[in-house]
């Protein structure tokens, strides 16, 4: 017998379809649709090295480029932009959350980021001038925001963070591994100054509401630290950490004699530490693409860097043009791959993106 399809159930599916468009299916009934949703997409990228100033030390320049690649969001998307992003190769759709996390609105993320940026800027001036030959000293952990569910109101931004339970504290990694070892619920003792003024804060330690059980404080830290060179990065409205390997690079670059490019465009991303330790990011497939497709007048990128970490989901991203993957480690891990570059020898573990795939 043939299915018999009843008036209701044409009315059920047009008034869901109905719902579905305007957004008023509830996310947590249907994820997948416009309104809890935004477009992840390739993009601008810049020249770090353009970026980048030297201040009482001599500044080299560079035939080449180091071309940090970012990503662009699209919300509030329409029905036609939603399944664009659903069916391309270079866009993604992605939980608004994920973007925009719950309580937060745009203002909030961009400030967030943009306190991100500048701790990333620090980590990477601290690695470059390192692996430049300059020796570096903290002096103790900088206090540069707080957060709303931060479970103390006894810090405050500009507080430098110089000891934690009697032991002495040189930069900001030193309260963050402290506080990580700790269990929820401990106190432990902050010996903070600010503009010469000394004080103890005792902080009972919350969890995170992102990596329970581990252990919480609320407020963003970064190293305090009277550096031999001026270093000065202009990121402009470009936020989070995912471009510090490129500013890294920059800085070594600018401070040596010899051009690292060897004139090459070299394009990457990843987070750097202070001890040159390179880590994921997120929209590599985006960066990635992006290095292929840059604006109308430049030349697209040759060589890629890209978080080990990342390199398996970089080898599916599109590309419009043969492109070398570099999987790092290391700051140093890259300045290895741009000496073999150099060199005309393959770095170590490359791989080459078909261009058309």
């Amino acid at each position: 017998m043939g299915r018999v399809i009843t008036v209701a159930a044409v009315m059920a599916v047009l008034v869901g379809g109905w719902l579905f468009v305007r957004g008023e299916v509830p996310c947590e009934v249907l994820a997948a649709q416009p309104s809890c949703e935004v477009a992840v997409l390739p993009g601008p990228s810049q020249d770090t090295l353009e970026l980048v100033t030297i201040g009482g030390a001599e500044a080299h320049p560079s035939d080449g480029q180091l071309r940090l690649t970012t990503i662009a969001v699209q919300d509030d998307l329409d029905l036609r932009s939603w399944f664009r992003a659903r069916i391309s190769g270079t866009v993604d759709a992605v939980a608004r959350e994920t973007i925009y996390p719950p309580g937060s609105d745009r203002d909030q993320v961009a400030e967030t980021n943009a306190l991100m940026m500048a701790d990333s800027q620090l980590m990477a001036t601290i690695a470059g001038l390192t692996a430049s030959g300059y020796t570096l000293t903290g002096e103790g952990a900088l206090v540069a925001g707080i957060a709303e569910d931060a479970v103390t109101d006894d810090l405050e931004a500009g507080d430098v963070i110089v000891g934690v339970d009697g032991e002495v504290v040189r930069d900001s990694r030193d309260v963050v591994d402290t506080v990580r070892a700790s269990d929820p619920g401990e106190t432990l003792t902050f010996a903070v100054d600010n503009d010469g003024a000394s004080r103890e804060v005792a902080v009972t330690l919350g969890t995170s509401a992102d990596e329970p059980p581990v252990s919480y404080v609320g407020v963003l830290l970064t190293t305090q630290m009277d550096l031999p060179v001026d270093v000065t990065i202009d990121a402009g409205v470009i936020g989070g950490p995912s471009a510090g390997l490129l500013f890294a690079l920059s800085i070594v670059e600018l401070l040596g004699p010899e051009d690292l490019t060897d004139g090459r465009i070299i394009a990457g991303t990843g987070t750097v530490d202070r001890d040159g330790q390179v880590g994921s990011v997120g929209g590599i497939r985006q960066k990635v693409s992006g290095a292929t497709t840059p604006a109308s007048g430049e030349d697209p990128a040759a060589v890629f860097l890209v978080p080990r970490g990342n390199l398996a989901e970089a080898r599916r991203a599109a590309v419009e043009r043969e492109l070398l993957l570099v999987p790092v480690d290391t700051l140093d891990d890259a300045l290895d791959a741009l000496e073999a570059l150099r060199s005309d020898r393959d770095p170590r573990d490359a791989v080459v993106l078909a261009a058309g795939r």
